[in-house]
């Protein structure tokens, strides 16, 4: 997290760290248990908004675009949506980055009815450095 941390401040990319109680009810809303991984990532950042990247999550108004519980009950729609994952980030062509709160991993999920395109082979902090950074 340390790294991440640095490197958001490094570039003045915008972000909204939120509570316990929001992370919390979050999680009552999705009916299934986040991360600590992910927990954290909600209370460090929130959000994060760098150049053309931005980061589903809290810390934004509930009826904000980037709000990940109105993304969740959008995409969750698709038949093929994974159990446990939240978006993270919106790839484009109906493509998104998703994290599986069960397996701690990230992976490229394809709507309508693709389902999981790829796994992500790096935890959550080294996934956002890579993708919002380092692009």
């Amino acid at each position: 997290m340390k790294t991440l941390e640095q490197i958001v401040q490094e570039h003045k990319a915008i972000t909204r760290p939120t509570d316990t109680e929001s992370i919390n009810a979050l999680q009552t809303a999705l009916g299934f248990p986040l991360s600590a991984e992910y927990r954290e990532f909600l209370s460090h950042f929130g959000i994060i908004v760098h150049g053309a990247y931005e980061t589903y999550g809290l810390g934004v108004p509930d009826d904000y675009y980037l709000n990940v519980l109105n993304a969740y009950k959008e995409l969750s729609h698709d038949p093929t949506y994974p159990p446990n994952a939240i978006p993270l980030l919106e790839e484009g062509d109906g493509q998104y980055y998703l994290y599986d709160n069960k397996k701690n991993e990230v992976m490229l999920w394809g709507t309508p009815h693709l389902g999981v395109v790829s796994v992500i082979n790096l935890d959550l902090n080294k996934f956002l450095v890579k993708k919002i950074f380092e692009s």
